[in-house]
């Protein structure tokens, strides 16, 4: 008689370009774990998926990782496309690794055909992790220094918009949020007219303004306007630099 084993798949991308069909996409990794299955004899109960951007989470706080691992069951096959689908992370790969076989399953990659209970191959499956780590390393370096050329040119850069500015998306500076300029230079007016900041949050508020958010105002909200005065007239800041900006001032 032949003993089929239970398998729990579980695939993610973690950018939205991946997500719109990119060559690893989640039909393929989902098409590679069934195969994969079919091969092997194993009972594929479900794949677990995690679609966008999933790689901005800790693994945990992943809907469709903490699923799958929540459904494991003693015996089973926790499979995944490869390793990196799992986290590009090396500590996390064998930490997620051994929560694995707490559960009493065995972690499966279809692209690194190893086994974790035999230690030369463990070692290799480390190797492979430490280099997933390793580019997306590099991959976030690359972005750190794209990011940081276009805020000494006085681009966007990224990160969250200042109230009174909209950052489209393909953008190259940031765009005037035309319903919020007015409200900016409110702000000012009074700061340099000697009011506090908690007068101005009352000001604003008695006004039925609101933060982006459709928020009423606190004092930490008004700081956070007056502290970005650089900004509002017309200079642009990114992670310590400090340029011309392009986009179009307030103040």
């Amino acid at each position: 008689m032949i003993t089929v084993t239970r398998a729990v798949g579980y695939v993610r991308v973690s950018t939205g370009n991946q997500n719109g069909g990119d060559s690893y996409g989640l039909e393929v990794q989902r098409d590679s774990i069934r195969r994969y299955c079919q091969a092997n004899n194993l009972e594929l109960a479900e794949i677990y998926e995690d679609p966008a951007l999933s790689g901005c989470l800790p693994p945990l706080e992943r809907p469709g990782l903490k699923a799958a691992l929540e459904a494991l069951k003693t015996g089973d096959k926790f499979v995944v496309p490869r390793l990196d689908r799992l986290a590009r992370d090396t500590m996390l790969n064998l930490w997620l690794e051994k929560e694995i076989r707490k559960a009493g399953a065995e972690l499966v990659s279809v692209s690194e055909p190893y086994r974790w209970d035999d230690p030369t191959q463990k070692l290799l499956l480390t190797m492979v992790a430490a280099f997933a780590e390793f580019e997306r390393s590099l991959i976030s370096s690359r972005l750190s220094a794209g990011r940081k050329t276009k805020a000494r040119n006085g681009g966007y850069a990224g990160g969250k918009a200042p109230l009174g500015y909209k950052a489209l998306k393909g953008s190259k500076s940031l765009a005037l949020d035309e319903e919020k300029v007015e409200l900016i230079r409110k702000v000012f007016q009074m700061r340099d007219s000697g009011a506090c900041m908690q007068k101005i949050a009352d000001a604003l508020n008695n006004e039925g303004l609101t933060t982006a958010q459709g928020k009423s105002f606190q004092r930490m909200q008004v700081k956070r306007i007056l502290d970005r005065r650089a900004v509002y007239e017309g200079r642009y800041r990114y992670s310590g630099i400090e340029a011309d900006g392009k986009h179009k001032p307030i103040l």
